[in-house]
Order: C-alpha cells, then structure tokens, then sequence
C-alpha cells in the first residue's frame, strides 16, 4: 500500500462526516466542555470581592496587600476537548502479514476515523508515538491538515520499519510516565495498541499509575487484533512461528495454533477486566474485519452512560 491510498481513505472518511451546520466560531466547538471548574485560561487580574470564590485569589499578589486588599485570578473555560491519540508503534503493531488486511492498516483506519471525526467538531488532535522510547509527540492541534499529518508520520515509521525492523517492544510505562509530566489540563486519551507485551506479561503495564492518569483524563483502550496471524490452511505437520517483539523462533504443531489463538483472546479478555476494575477505563477489542461496527457499538455505549 502507498501512501496515496491511505490518504484516498482518509479523503472518504472526511467526505463521509456532514457537519451539522456551519462553524460560528473559529476557535471553539459547539459542544459542551467536559470539564468542570472556573477554567484554565487566565484572562487577567482584578480585586476579589466579598462572595466571589477563595479559589481564584492570587495569594502570591494579595501578600503585600493583604488584609485589605486581595487579588483574584479571572479564569475562562474553553469549550474544546483535546483529543490525544497513543499510538504504539512497536513492531508487533507495525508488522504486516498481509498488504490487504493488517493491525498497521487498522491502526490507520482508526486514526483517520477518530481523528478526522473530532476535527470536523472543531477539537484539536494530537498524536502520541512510543515503542520502548518516545517515538513521536505532536501536540493537539485544529483543522484535518493535523490528522494528515500524522498519518504521514506513522506511514513513513511503517516503510521505515519494513526495511530496516528494529524490533522494538512496548513499554506502556515510557507512554504512562511522558502523559503523566506533559498533560496539564485534562484530554481525551485515546490508546491504540495490540497489547501483546502484556499477553507475554501480566505485569507489563503499572495499573496503579495508569489509575492516577485515568483519574484526570477521560481515557480508552482500543486493543487491535489480527485473528489472520494464526490461520493455518492445514492442521498436519509442523509450522515455525515468532515472536513479533523478540524475534525468537519456535517450532510447533500446526493443530495447536488454534489453541494459541484462544490463548490470546482469553488474554485479551483479562485485559479488559483489570483496565476496567482497576482503572475505571473502558476497552475494546478490534479486527480489520469488525472495526466500523464494533468501534460505533462502543462509542454509542459509552455516550449511553
């Protein structure tokens, strides 16, 4: 696949969201902030009043002054939601059984469906790149031109690792640990990954500290999985599988394939369990062949709440 195809799909996918009426503001989408409180932005400094909220004194002005006079901080609210796509882009994620149908081409379908979506409402987009390392950091920006960008970015991290593999791993907590110091104000966080560190180990991902970033972030986990890299057109004889993230090779018989693969969806499902009563976030498993419907059945769910 070239990059003119994927930029061909994300073309259809713009043309395919109608806004529902024009844009009245440049700045600003039109739905309601979800996020409470007197706001971020500061506006300006003026005298605080008896009845207005201790909250916004700026006691590092008012100390000169203080009893008499105190200063308060005017704060406004922005009405975006910023939007932060967490990509993992290790080598599992990145590997490509087949040109049609793959977990590098549902990762960028899902880009330019979620990504193109929130910026038709006027939300800036960001992206999140990490392996075992920072791959990429684009900060949340407004317009599709962002979306496109990113696409291209990932596009070319997946020539890139088709000629020269590197074979890193996913290190969830480079990702958690980088959010944690970097994300001021509260985002819409949105993970993709195939999580196959953490079907090699439980204990890959820190749950404790990806509570406390699920405590301030509204956050999702869309686990992309390929039900093709474990068909086999015959269950005699002998296949030589390996480890997308290690690249160490072993020999098996081919009957047991299929209870590989349900290894791996009983992983997945465990997964989901502890992401949700462990962290409060909400998962869901997607197939370059279910992806359009799962992902709005999620949606849909989570908006129903």
């Amino acid at each position: 696949m070239e990059v003119e195809e994927v930029f061909a799909r994300f073309r259809d996918i713009k043309h395919s969201i109608k806004a529902k009426r024009k844009a009245t503001s440049i700045h600003y989408g039109e739905h309601k902030s979800a996020f409470k409180g007197s706001g971020y932005d500061i506006v300006g400094v003026d005298e605080w009043r008896q009845g207005q909220p201790l909250k916004d004194i700026a006691w590092t002005l008012s100390l000169r002054t203080y009893p008499r006079r105190l200063f308060r901080i005017e704060r406004m609210e922005p009405k975006e939601l910023r939007t932060l796509l967490v990509v993992d882009l290790s080598h599992s994620t990145l590997f490509q059984l087949s040109h049609e149908s793959n977990k590098a081409l549902l990762l960028l379908e899902l880009i330019g469906n979620i990504g193109l979506t929130r910026a038709n409402i006027r939300d800036p987009v960001g992206l999140l790149g990490f392996s075992d390392r920072v791959e990429m950091y684009m900060r949340p920006r407004l317009g599709s031109p962002q979306v496109f960008y990113m696409a291209k970015q990932i596009f070319d991290k997946l020539q890139l690792e088709r000629e020269f593999p590197s074979r890193r791993h996913a290190d969830f907590s480079v990702a958690i640990d980088f959010m944690l110091a970097r994300l001021k104000t509260g985002h819409s966080v949105v993970v993709l990954s195939d999580m196959v560190d953490f079907v090699n180990d439980p204990d890959a991902i820190a749950f404790k500290r990806l509570r406390t970033l699920a405590a301030k972030h509204d956050m999702m986990f869309l686990i992309l999985d390929d039900p093709g890299e474990f068909e086999v057109k015959s269950r005699l004889g002998y296949i030589r599988i390996s480890d997308m993230e290690t690249g160490k090779q072993t020999v098996i018989s081919a009957r047991k394939a299929g209870a590989i693969r349900r290894q791996i969806e009983e992983a997945h499902a465990d997964i989901q369990y502890r992401l949700k009563h462990q962290c409060g976030i909400d998962s869901v498993v997607l197939t370059p062949e279910n992806h359009a419907d799962e992902l709005a059945k999620f949606l849909i769910s989570r908006m129903s709440r």
